[in-house]
């Protein structure tokens, strides 16, 4: 399994990336920009409380928030807020996440059910 610490890696260079954009949202989109921050910042808190108390259904939450980010960047695109390739982009770095989140729920299973 990967180091589940990775994950949080990946979440905060995710972070930097859209937060490079971010700020660029016009002040009537203020309430998806805020969104879509505090949910990337739900999801690094829940990546870390997994981390240590090794909770399924704390991974699965981070599937949802995944999906909720998901949402908000096609609003963004659907509003011309960010290029169609920033959408991809994202979804790409999301896609990594939700891999290897799944990964780690299949693993931590295995490994409750031989404890």
């Amino acid at each position: 399994m990967q180091d589940k610490f990775i994950i949080s890696i990946k979440i905060k260079k995710t972070i930097e990336y859209v937060f490079k954009f971010i700020d660029n949202y016009p002040h009537e989109y203020i309430l998806l920009k805020n969104n879509i921050i505090n949910s990337f910042y739900s999801l690094l808190r829940l990546s870390y409380e997994a981390s240590i108390s090794k909770d399924i259904n704390i991974m699965k939450k981070i599937v949802v928030e995944i999906k909720m980010i998901e949402f908000y960047t096609k609003l963004s695109v659907d509003n011309k807020l960010i290029s169609y390739k920033k959408f991809i982009n994202i979804g790409n770095y999301l896609l990594e996440i939700n891999k290897m989140v799944n990964s780690w729920i299949i693993n931590e299973k295995k490994r409750q059910s031989i404890s």
